[in-house]
Order: C-alpha cells, then structure tokens, then sequence
C-alpha cells in the first residue's frame, strides 16, 4: 500500500513540473522577458486625429495577413492612430480585411477589382469621408512587354498590373468640406535606378513609365481638383528627387511636370536612413524610402498646414524589429495631416 501511495506521489510531481514548461496562449512571442501583458495594447502608439484635421496613410502591410497576430495589431493601430482614411497595399486576403473591418464600426471598406492577390483596400471613417466612386485606371490596357516606345498601349504593365486605383472621396466635419481623388499605387519592384528607354521590361524604366503616365493624367484630367498619388513606389537606389520613379514629380529642374507636385515626405527622404519608411529588416537590399504621399497644384495652400511623417512601428508596437518584420509588415506607414 505504501508503495502504491509513493508510485501515485512521484507521478503527481512529475505532472505539475511538466506543466509549467508550455507556452501560455497570452505568449507572444516578443521576447518581453515573461511579460504576459496583452501585446495589442500598444500603450506606446499615439491618437493622430482631431475632428478637423484630415489624417490619411498609405501603408504596404506586406501579404496581409502575413501572421496569424497580424489583423490584431492592425486593427488596434488603427484604431490607436484613430486616422480618417488608410490606403494599404498588397492585400493577400479581401475576407481577412473584412472581417477586420467589420469589428471597427467607425470605419468602412473599399476593394480593387483588378491587382489580382496583391490589391488595394481603403479603409475610411464613416463620420467625415463619404466614399463617391473608384476608377481603376488604365486597367483595360495589355500587361505584357510588347518591346516598343510606347508605354502608354500597354500602361498596365509598367504599373506592374496593379493599375492605379483612383477613389473620389468627400471628407467634411459639418463645417468644412473637401473633395479628393486618392490615387492609390504599387509600382514594380526591385532592381536599380538606373532608367533604360531601350530596355523596357527593366523594373526602373516600367516604374519611370508609370510615373510619366501618372503626372500626364492628372494635369489633364484632374488640374483643377484635389489630387493625393500615394503608395509603395519602390525607388530603390539614390534616394533623391532625381531618382527616375519619382523625377517626374519631383525633379523640377528636368521635368516641367515636376512644378505641379509636391513630395510631402521629401524631408524623410533626405534626411537620415533610419527614418526611411523601409528598413529592410529581412533583405539584403539597403533601407530606402519607397513610400510617398504626393499632392497636386491645388493643395499646395493646404500643405502649409501640413505634417508628414514615418510611423516607427517597433516604437508604437514596443516590440522588436524582427517581429514587426514577420508579424507585422516590413513597410511602415507613412502619415500626412493637414487642415482644410
């Protein structure tokens, strides 16, 4: 009978200290040293909206939802962020950004219907923005490199078949009203700066393309509206106004174009690496810039109150830069306020 007892005592020990050794379901995973807080509180991330002030972001959340944490830390970064419009790009998933949406009654929801498994969505604040419609532009052109001068018979592919999604918008709060076209972009990745008329298929000619098409379309279809391009150009290599993705809006001293634009984030451009918008946190290639949100002619008096910045996501999450790379995105939001 002792014996039994002790058989029974010994397996008791062994089954509360093997219990102790698994992962709690609150875990994680941030190395936060044991810390079982709730990761989506994100005490550190901070409200950007104020009733009259229009707040809008472009964000590429790489292949969302890329992690099974992913929806939680979007979702509640919006609603931290509190922003009136959001622009994202490379949305793997339309169901999963629904049913994200669909939990945040303050906002609503709107989809491409042409960039395939790697779309547009915006998200917007019911209680100021009033969607009015969408034009998937140049959507109906070829996508393939038919090897000529021009880009414009096959836009669709130097868009790298994500045509431009132009959405009319109305953003008012009962005292001031403002109607915008957001033209959202996702320009074709990767390669150099390097811009080859005689190469077509190169990734920096078909994005130089892209902007040339864009810049020609709005001074002759949108000059007197309120226009905002906004997006992942990716301009890998020089980042400067004269990189060939973005000179055709920036670089004023070789495109006439350029004069009708404005970088709102040239200051992040040309300031330090490491408040680029792209850290390159998993990639050989080297931190770069490669998110912009640009306006026309007619908001420049509206610039002047203006703020453009990077959102840190390490800082607002409070998690490490290898997680916000594999749970997150590998992009962070770029943000621009300004008052109508």
């Amino acid at each position: 009978m002792v014996k039994s007892l002790n058989k029974y005592f010994i397996l008791f020990i062994i089954i509360i200290a093997c219990s102790g050794g698994g992962e709690s379901p609150t875990d994680s995973g941030d190395d936060n040293g044991g810390d079982n807080t709730n990761p989506y509180e994100l005490p550190n991330a901070v409200d950007y909206g104020l009733s009259n002030q229009v707040e809008i972001v472009t964000w590429n959340i790489r292949q969302f939802p890329q992690h099974s944490s992913t929806k939680d830390y979007v979702k509640n970064l919006m609603q931290k962020w509190n922003a009136d419009i959001y622009f994202f790009q490379e949305m793997r998933s339309e169901s999963e950004l629904i049913s994200m949406v669909d939990t945040m009654p303050n906002y609503s929801y709107v989809f491409d219907e042409e960039s395939g498994n790697l779309g547009f969505a915006l998200v917007y604040k019911n209680q100021y923005v009033t969607f009015n419609s969408k034009n998937e532009l140049w959507a109906d052109t070829p996508n393939n490199d038919d090897g000529d001068s021009d880009y414009a018979n096959n836009a669709s592919y130097q868009f790298a078949d994500r045509p431009p999604m132009e959405n009319y918008v109305t953003w008012s709060d009962g005292t001031k009203t403002i109607n915008l076209y957001l033209i959202g972009i996702h320009y074709k990745c990767c390669g150099d700066d390097s811009y080859n008329a005689n190469d077509t298929g190169d990734e920096t000619t078909r994005r130089h393309h892209a902007s040339l098409l864009l810049t020609d379309y709005i001074l002759n279809n949108r000059a007197n509206d309120n226009v905002i391009v906004l997006g992942d150009f990716n301009n890998v290599g020089s980042q400067s106004i004269t990189n060939p993705t973005l000179s055709p809006f920036t670089d004023q001293d070789n495109f006439d174009s350029a004069s009708n634009f404005k970088l709102t984030d040239l200051s992040v451009l040309q300031g330090p690496a490491s408040g680029y918008s792209w850290q390159g946190w998993s990639s050989s290639y080297s931190a770069a810039h490669l998110d912009h949100i640009i306006i026309n002619q007619t908001m420049f008096t509206l610039d002047a109150t203006s703020t453009s910045s990077v959102i840190s996501l390490p800082n607002e999450t409070g998690i490490s830069n290898n997680n916000v790379d594999g749970k997150i995105s590998d992009h962070q939001p770029v943000m621009y306020r300004f008052y109508p």
